[in-house]
């Protein structure tokens, strides 16, 4: 049986949109970012130097890029959540998320609780919550 969802549906519409928009954003940022990449990649170094600066440069939109799409991983998960109506439920103990949490953290599948013993280690449930 699925847990019901802890807010009524303004709340939820907000949360839905606001998610939306990250997620539009990340989308941007990601598409931006394989362009860059793709141009500076193009462009090839020419020296020592080159070589130098176009490693490091390469290696941080990489890394940019990597977080972004982590991020719109979490996104996701969190759009899909609002809609299968497990959204503010937490997956280990399955009491209601804060609001307060969520709304700082809103793709978030833990109460700031369970959240407290798995950063301490004092939960093994972790990685299959």
């Amino acid at each position: 049986m699925s847990p019901q969802f802890p807010f009524d549906s303004p709340i939820l519409l907000q949360f839905n949109s606001g998610l939306r928009e990250l997620q539009n954003k990340l989308q941007e940022l990601i598409e931006k970012a394989e362009k860059e990449i793709r141009e500076f990649a193009d462009l090839g170094p020419q020296d020592a130097v080159d070589i130098s600066c176009f490693n490091s440069s390469k290696e941080s939109m990489f890394a940019d890029s990597s977080r972004n799409r982590n991020q719109l991983r979490l996104v996701q998960r969190a759009l899909e959540r609002i809609r299968d109506g497990s959204f503010g439920i937490c997956a280990s103990c399955e009491g209601a998320i804060g609001l307060e949490r969520l709304q700082a953290v809103p793709w978030t599948r833990h109460c700031i609780q369970c959240q407290e013993q798995f950063e301490h280690g004092r939960r093994q449930d972790w990685m299959t919550a």
